[in-house]
Order: C-alpha cells, then sequence, then structure tokens
C-alpha cells in the first residue's frame, strides 16, 4: 500500500495528475491490481496531506496550488531542515553518492534547454537523500509532509526565472552536498539544504503573481 502512496503521490507533484484531475477508486483499483478498500486507504493519506480533496457528489480531486500557502511551508521547510543537524542524523546510506550523481547529471542533461518536470524530479531526489539521514521519526514524517506540498511549485515558479542561474543553484547544493556525504559529516547536511530552501524562499518572495496554472505549464 505504501508503494501505491508514493507513486499516487508522486504523478501529483510531477503532474501527471493536475490541479483539477479527479481521481476514481475503481480505475486506480483497476491499475494496481487491488480492491478499492486500500485504494481508499491511500486516497485518505493523500487528502491528509492536502494533495487532494473530496467532495460529496463530485469525488475525488487534485488541489490547486496556492503560493500564500506555498510561502508558508517554506518558511517552515527551513527551519525543520536545520534541526536535522541537532536529531542525531544517520550516516549517508552506501549508495548515496551515486545516487547524487545521478541527480548532477541530470541537471547537466537539460542545461540548455528549460525542462519543468526534470528540474520537479531532481528536486524530489534531492528531498530522498536529506530524508535518507534523518533518524528523528517525527521530523522526518513532517518534512516528508511538508516537502510533496511544495513539490509542484518548479511548475510554477521557474517560468518567472532565469533557467541558468537556478540550475546553477541546484548543481551546486548537489555538489556540496555530495562532498559533505563523502566525509560522513551528517549535521552540516542539513544547514546547506536549509540554506538552499532560504534561497527558494527569497524567490517565492519576490513572485508578486504567476503567470500559469501548473497544468498550463506542464503542457
Amino acid at each position: 500500500m505504501d508503494e501505491i502512496y508514493e507513486t499516487l503521490r508522486e504523478r501529483i507533484c510531477l503532474l501527471d495528475y493536475p490541479p483539477g484531475c479527479v481521481l476514481r477508486e475503481r480505475t486506480l483499483a483497476e491499475e494496481f491490481g487491488v480492491s478499492r478498500t486500500p485504494i481508499r486507504t491511500v486516497l485518505q493519506r493523500l487528502e491528509k496531506d492536502g494533495l487532494i480533496t473530496s467532495h460529496q457528489g463530485r469525488g475525488t480531486t487534485v488541489t490547486t496550488v496556492n503560493l500564500a500557502d506555498l510561502r508558508d511551508i517554506y518558511f517552515m521547510r527551513v527551519h525543520l531542515a536545520e534541526a536535522i543537524a541537532y536529531s542525531r542524523p544517520h550516516a549517508p546510506k552506501p549508495d548515496a553518492i551515486e545516487e547524487m550523481q545521478k541527480l548532477e547529471q541530470m541537471a547537466f542533461s537539460v542545461a540548455d534547454t528549460p525542462d519543468y518536470r526534470t528540474f520537479a524530479q531532481i528536486s524530489i531526489g534531492l528531498h530522498k537523500q536529506v530524508q535518507s539521514i534523518i533518524r528523528n521519526k517525527a521530523l522526518k514524517d513532517f518534512s516528508d509532509q511538508l516537502f510533496y506540498q511544495t513539490a509542484r511549485i518548479w511548475f510554477l515558479l521557474l517560468p518567472n526565472l532565469n533557467w541558468k542561474e537556478e540550475l546553477e543553484d541546484v548543481l551546486e547544493e548537489i555538489k556540496t552536498l555530495k562532498r559533505f556525504m563523502t566525509h560522513d559529516n551528517v549535521t552540516a547536511i542539513g544547514r546547506i539544504h536549509s540554506a538552499y530552501l532560504s534561497l527558494v524562499l527569497s524567490r517565492l518572495e519576490g513572485v508578486e503573481q504567476l503567470n500559469a496554472t501548473p497544468s498550463e505549464v506542464a503542457e
């Protein structure tokens, strides 16, 4: 059931299910080869995460993205990332460096051509690597929930920003995190990630209005 939950959550965050998309229990149950009961449980989890909403008579739909909410959530994420350093984090997993190198290669592959979906996938990959060192379960769960509430941000924000500058910033974070992972300096990882999130927050605060909905950008 966790696998179904993670699959649907990522589809929402990559706009495979854009805002307003209707999710049907029967269709999902057939796709994953399960009964409607586990699908209903997964949808309840996604609704708790704020990614979908259920309306009697209208079914379950993917939520829209609100810029003001994104700013507030990013503010929380900045401070949660700082807390990682004080939560007795785990050492990076054996394949962490290899995974970071893959993210670096993904970033290089879109250096000359803006690709918002790939950028979002890189963001998800970075998040998973940071999550892997968090020992405190409450911190880990809350951090995960807030990340996925903001994961669609790139489809909104990037069209308003300089692509090359944003890509350089994320590449710098990847390289810096990779360097500290190599030396098992896990306490620094949270601080580095917090600094990058602060940079994104400053971008958000500078955007007065967005020119398109996530689904329009994805198209």
